[in-house]
């Protein structure tokens, strides 16, 4: 939720920003566009690499799915198309180093190791938007749980290996 309001931000700032008519930014524009366009490309014949690969793989599954297939298909490319809009409107790229990873590690230790950081929080009411990314944060978590685990609730455990049978001790 946070990710499409952040993108509606960029959005609207990007379309006060085409009021002006200069010429850097239409180089810009037009730089955007050629890279959009390279990164559709390349996703493109990803694809089309995948498809020749995982080719019976993607059927099989096709198969298993039934009528949940089309709309299964349909909503994975609505939903790549939006984070591909939203990757372009924020300018996101991946770390280009390991000093670039190390220093955001960093900062986040050291901003949650410091209780004036801490007091800052609660004295401008930026508390709430902290405790919107940590649920966020473990609901992230709890889903990549489940999918883990195969199931919504525990893990299976084959409990015929180890000798109780029902007895407690």
């Amino acid at each position: 939720m946070t990710m499409f309001r952040t993108a509606l931000r960029s959005v609207g700032r990007q379309s006060r920003g085409f009021t002006s008519s200069s010429k850097a930014a239409a180089q810009e524009s037009s730089s955007s566009s050629a890279a959009a366009q390279k990164a559709s490309n390349t996703l493109q014949s990803l694809s089309e690499k995948a498809q020749q690969i995982g080719g019976p793989v993607v059927k099989r599954v096709e198969g298993l799915l039934g009528g949940y297939s089309e709309p299964l298909q349909y909503n994975l490319k609505v939903a790549g198309s939006v984070a591909k809009q939203v990757y372009i409107a924020e300018g996101l790229a991946p770390p280009t180093s390991v000093s670039s990873i190390t220093s955001a590690y960093r900062t986040i230790w050291s901003r949650v190791t410091d209780a004036g950081y801490w007091g800052q929080l609660l004295t401008k009411g930026q508390w709430k938007q902290v405790g919107i990314y940590a649920v966020e944060a473990y609901g992230i978590f709890t889903i990549g749980e489940m999918i883990g685990r195969r199931s919504l609730v525990g893990y299976k455990l084959d409990t015929s290996k180890h000798g109780h049978h029902g007895a407690h001790h």
